[in-house]
């Protein structure tokens, strides 16, 4: 018999399987997907009008990006060499990424000026979309627990409130309030045809800060809901089989994961560059 080795790793393997499928899972225990997604206060602090100024899990997960941003920034900083390593080579694709690949490529104008915002928005919200595949002592009774700060809808619209209101403000400095209200409608268009696509304008400009908040938020708690409810159906079911199984899903669910805290960084950046960009040079 040629290659008698792989038979017995074959029945081996075969064995361990079933071994799986028979042994108890152990006691059956509870999770509750929703619970990982609830704001949960972690330093209670006095409320200063309507505003609640504890820090809550979201909070944290804010500070934490923001404190990782800026230590990246000066060790980046205090380590500049003519002939880089892999990390700030890393650093230099990333930054040329969001200044050529994003700003570049469809701004027109006011570039320079507008690249602080834009970057600064690529880079806080892919290092919170990371942030969020680590597991963290966040969970309940402090256990490691996966979440993001862009899985909350307060934050993601306040980013996009952000980029709406950085638009209006870039349109109205360089052409006016009065001519870039007007350009919303073509000029050459009939009085009531005129009234009706600028009318439809105002609403597509609202529809923007929905669409910009809503669909990196969904994304990034689509994925983090998956990852839960893989945890909890290795739980529930109580086979070692079945949880073997569910984790090997787990694992590739997450490699695509690391690919969406990507994209949508980029897109949420590049259709606030593209946003800013067609305020400041109106085509109509």
């Amino acid at each position: 018999m040629k290659h008698p080795w792989r038979w017995i790793i074959g029945l081996l393997l075969v064995g361990f399987l079933i071994g799986l499928a028979i042994i108890p899972g152990g006691e059956e225990l509870e999770f509750e997907v929703a619970g990982e997604f609830e704001r949960e206060v972690l330093i209670e602090l006095p409320t200063i009008g309507p505003f609640d100024m504890s820090i809550t899990k979201t909070v944290a997960y804010l500070f934490i990006a923001v404190a990782v941003i800026v230590v990246c920034t000066i060790v980046v900083a205090r380590s500049l060499k003519v002939k880089p390593g892999r990390f700030q080579y890393a650093m230099e694709a990333m930054y040329e990424l969001a200044r050529d690949g994003i700003v570049g490529s469809v701004m027109k104008s006011g570039k320079a000026t507008w690249f602080p915002y834009i970057g600064a928005v690529f880079f806080f919200v892919l290092a919170s979309n990371l942030i969020g595949l680590l597991p963290l002592p966040f969970g309940e009774d402090h256990q490691p627990a996966f979440y993001a700060a862009t899985a909350n809808l307060n934050v993601t619209l306040m980013l996009a409130l952000c980029t709406f209101v950085f638009t209006h403000y870039a349109g109205v400095r360089k052409n006016g309030a009065f001519h870039y209200v007007k350009a919303w409608a073509p000029a050459g268009a009939p009085p009531v045809l005129k009234q009706m696509i600028w009318f439809i304008h105002v609403i597509s400009e609202i529809f923007r800060l929905i669409s910009l908040s809503v669909r990196l938020f969904a994304n990034m708690v689509a994925g983090h809901a998956i990852l839960a409810v893989f945890f909890a159906m290795a739980l529930i079911f109580q086979s070692y089989l079945v949880g073997l199984a569910l984790q090997g899903a787990s694992v590739l669910i997450y490699m695509f994961e690391l690919f969406v805290a990507f994209i949508q960084a980029f897109i949420f950046a590049i259709l606030s560059a593209v946003y800013i960009g067609g305020a400041l040079d109106q085509d109509h």
